[in-house]
């Protein structure tokens, strides 16, 4: 399993026009490249940039939740490739007990970023998914666009 940081988030070039994409960077320097959904874009792009909306958003409203009822965030692990589709789990911690949820990698890597909890990438998704070794000539950085 290899530790993985967020290397930014990205607008690449596709048929339909511009596609958020996730990039997530190991220790040896792969980039895992994971396309995500314009909302979950920008959630993981104001958490980077320690934005914070006037009224909660979904990931700040969940995040809130799990605060108030003294649950934390552990990890989150990105375990599988299927079809195409990207797999997730994440650890919550609650009373002395780890509850393991399934979620997509997109909104596990949000809610991960807003509790500076670790993210993992087993090796094997790596070697299915393929990776980059730097970001692609194409794409465009999410601050480019991004209104904040």
């Amino acid at each position: 399993m290899n530790r993985v940081e967020v290397s930014g988030v990205y607008v690449a070039p596709s048929i339909f026009g511009g596609a958020p994409v996730v990039l997530l960077k190991d220790e040896s320097g792969r980039m895992l490249q994971i396309f995500i959904g314009l909302a979950e874009a920008m959630a993981i792009h104001s958490a980077l940039k320690g934005v914070v909306p006037p009224r909660p958003m979904t990931h700040d409203l969940f995040v809130e939740m799990l605060k108030r009822l003294n649950a934390r965030i552990e990890q989150v692990i990105i375990d599988d490739l299927v079809e195409n589709t990207f797999y997730a789990r994440i650890f919550i911690t609650h009373d002395d007990i780890t509850h393991e949820i399934d979620a997509r990698p997109s909104d596990s890597i949000a809610l991960a970023l807003r509790f500076e909890a670790p993210v993992f990438v087993e090796e094997r998704v790596f070697e299915e998914a393929g990776f980059v070794e730097s970001v692609p000539e194409e794409y465009v950085p999410f601050d480019d666009i991004a209104m904040e």
